[in-house]
């Protein structure tokens, strides 16, 4: 006899208008973020050409990247809000990973061009203009801290990871805005490829951790959850005999899936098997969000 449930590893999403909520205020988080981020990176790219700053047209390109990233974020946002339908039983998650993969290898192809540029300047370095070095980076701070500062405010997991991209941000014009006032004082015009270099390099270093990221999730990797913890605590918790057929994935690196045999003795009556489904369902919550398969099968006598 064979059974079979399906569960979330969260909330639904019909008992609250909190859920909804919440959703708006995301999307209003990520839109202002994407606005803010765009429009800085022109003025960026206007204000590196005209600076001769290398550090800046540096972070214009990860500003730019970082665009792309918001916007595939915003469009993810939407879209997660649309049930699943036709043959997209599982939705449209991994479009998520489609604008990761893009975004990364943007942004680490533009800090590859920068990384030369910079080596050029080096060999012939310029002094900038440090008054228009110094004000775009006070301007940097301040527009990259207010984006950092409200998405870091959210309360879902891709705001949350948003956030990290506008820190990263922040601490790259921070570093600008302490070179612009160190060479105002001392003449060290290699300071400026130098701090592109170190910023690129950083960028290039969490663009590479991206790509493999995102890889990985394309080839089915599970996700980074202790598998042998979830199955000890189900056999701990339930009247399971044992667990097979144990297997997860992500659609997304935020949602995923598992699937899983629990073998369980025969003499169990209805209410029991529901709630070893429901034990189930409660281990796998504890790691994350998903959406879980239990098939229950009774250990017939021999």
């Amino acid at each position: 006899m064979t059974s079979e449930c399906r569960g979330h590893g969260h909330q639904g999403h019909s008992h609250s208008h909190g859920h909804i909520n919440t959703h708006a205020s995301s999307i209003q988080n990520i839109k202002i973020a994407f606005f803010l981020n765009l429009t800085f990176a022109l003025i960026e790219l206007v204000g590196g050409w005209w600076t001769h700053s290398v550090a800046i047209q540096a972070d214009a390109i990860h500003d730019f990247g970082d665009s792309l990233v918001l916007l595939s974020a915003l469009t993810l946002q939407h879209w997660s809000a649309t049930s699943a339908k036709g043959r997209f039983t599982f939705g449209f998650k991994r479009l998520s990973l489609l604008s990761a993969l893009g975004s990364s290898i943007v942004i680490f192809s533009g800090s590859v061009v920068i990384i030369v540029a910079a080596f050029g300047r080096l060999a012939e370095p310029q002094m900038p203009h440090l008054d228009g070095m110094l004000w775009l980076a006070l301007l940097g701070v301040a527009v990259n801290g207010y984006a950092a500062w409200r998405i870091g405010h959210g309360r879902t997991q891709n705001e949350r990871a948003l956030s990290w991209h506008m820190l990263e941000d922040l601490l790259g014009w921070i570093a600008v805005l302490i070179g612009s006032i160190v060479m105002r004082f001392y003449h060290v015009p290699w300071l400026d490829p130098a701090m592109s270099l170190v910023i690129a390099g950083f960028i290039i270093l969490g663009s590479a951790r991206n790509i493999w990221a995102s890889s990985q999730l394309f080839l089915q990797a599970a996700p980074l959850v202790d598998l042998e913890s979830i199955r000890d605590d189900v056999l701990s918790s339930t009247a399971a005999k044992s667990i097979t057929a144990l297997k997860s994935w992500s659609l997304d690196g935020v949602h995923h899936v598992a699937s899983l045999q629990v073998v369980i003795p025969d003499n169990l009556d209805a209410e029991a098997r529901s709630l070893i489904k429901q034990r189930v369902k409660d281990v796998f919550a504890k790691r994350g969000e998903f959406d879980v398969t239990v098939e229950l099968d009774e250990n017939w006598p021999t």
